[in-house]
């Protein structure tokens, strides 16, 4: 599953009931800036940091244009989420899925790797 669309998935979560505080949206959109200005740029940066635009449109809007420059922006997203609230991260629905695979499900791939190793 792409992290573009976990991030999709886990849109809804992150932009409802004020799971994320201000303090921890600044945070996430420094670190994308400053450890990684390829992915936030100075402009866009001070964009989704605007006070004038609401707490909600300014995390959809930043969600919505990590998601439309590609994966590894969307994985670092993760990433600076990971760091600055770690909890949040945890309780994603993209993670409790992840979690909740079962691990004792047969490989088909590798299972079918290993008969054609056998003849």
């Amino acid at each position: 599953q792409s992290y573009c669309h976990r991030l999709q998935h886990d849109m809804y979560f992150l932009t409802s009931n004020s799971r994320l505080n201000e303090q921890v949206v600044d945070k996430i959109i420094l670190q994308l800036n400053r450890v990684y200005p390829q992915i936030l740029t100075n402009a866009e940066a001070e964009k989704f940091r605007n006070p004038k635009a609401s707490l909600h449109t300014r995390l959809s809007d930043l969600i919505k244009h990590l998601q439309k420059k590609g994966d590894r922006h969307c994985q670092e997203f993760y990433r600076a989420l990971q760091i600055n609230a770690e909890q949040l991260y945890n309780d994603l629905p993209s993670r409790k899925i992840l979690k909740t695979t079962d691990s004792t499900e047969i490989d088909t791939d590798k299972e079918k790797c290993m008969l054609n190793d056998r003849g």
